[in-house]
């Protein structure tokens, strides 16, 4: 079987919660069967650099429905569907974000993830969407809901045409699927011990690669582990203490709370050492290495 629903959000700002747009594209036997397009009114105000990247203002939201009012269309709509995006940990952690907002329960679909698959099956210098998406010759909207979960199926159909099924893809590719309410999506642990080797960044182009990464502090937009999976495939490498050729400290949310208050963790204490002894690590905020992340 070859059937998932392709899904993208955008959001009215850096809040997981403020879906402003959703689009679905429902793939069945390996075609694109049908799609599903809103505007949401998230209730939250809009940042510009939102604004900017997918074109939506207020005005043009007032009058949509809320997330609770469309929710029980887009879950029917899904079904029981595997969910694929392209950079998953951002749309599942808003499906989720968004649900908990307005105290609406999820069901445990399955899910992954085209930009990991892209990256480990296809090997381009990009895998941004429009990047992977051009590679099977498919224009689009970039940053429209419905047009990126459109591109996002084309891409998916086109790693697997010569695979059976979806799971058959997926197994050659050595990924399990990751669950709403469960695992991430990952790669699946080898059955036997591999030598280890350092992971290689696309083209060396992504500013974490070849470097040195901390992080402090609870993350509100995924689980540490997810996030040091990501930059270790970017090609980073993994500091558990600061240290003097530390070059980036990742602030979770919880410790720049205290961070702006006056209140210093011990993770951000020895990066301010360092700096004041000539080191060069930058600290960074949630926010900021989410959108870095996001390819």
């Amino acid at each position: 079987m070859k059937n998932f629903t392709a899904l993208d959000f955008e959001t009215a700002n850096a809040s997981r919660s403020s879906v402003c747009s959703i689009g679905l594209a429902k793939v069945v036997d390996g075609e694109i069967k049908k799609t599903y397009y809103s505007l949401v009114n998230p209730k939250e105000r809009f940042d510009s650099r939102n604004i900017a990247v997918h074109g939506i203002r207020p005005e043009n939201v007032e009058d949509a429905p809320s997330f609770s009012d469309i929710f029980d269309e887009v879950m029917t709509f899904i079904g029981e569907d595997p969910i694929v995006a392209h950079f998953a940990q951002f749309d599942i952690s808003v499906l989720r974000s968004t649900a908990q907002k307005h105290g609406l329960s999820l069901p445990n679909n399955p899910y992954f993830c085209s930009c990991m698959l892209a990256k480990s099956m296809l090997k381009l210098p990009s895998n941004k969407l429009n990047v992977v998406a051009g590679h099977f010759n498919f224009t689009f909207n970039h940053h429209n809901a419905l047009e990126d979960a459109v591109a996002c199926a084309v891409v998916v159909n086109g790693m697997m045409e010569r695979h059976a099924s979806l799971a058959a893809f997926l197994q050659e590719a050595q990924y399990g699927f990751g669950y709403i309410h469960g695992e991430s999506f990952r790669k699946k642990k080898p059955d036997k011990p591999a030598p280890v080797q350092k992971p290689k960044a696309d083209a060396g182009v992504h500013p974490f690669a070849q470097k040195a990464i901390s992080f402090t502090g609870t993350l509100t937009s995924m689980k540490r582990q997810e996030a040091i999976h990501i930059v270790q495939s970017l090609g980073a490498s993994i500091h558990p203490t600061v240290k003097k050729n530390t070059d980036y400290l990742i602030v979770g949310e919880s410790d720049a709370k205290k961070y702006r208050d006056g209140q210093l963790s011990a993770q951000i204490q020895r990066a301010k050492n360092w700096q004041s002894k000539g080191g060069a690590i930058k600290l960074v905020s949630e926010q900021k290495f989410f959108k870095a992340i996001r390819l």
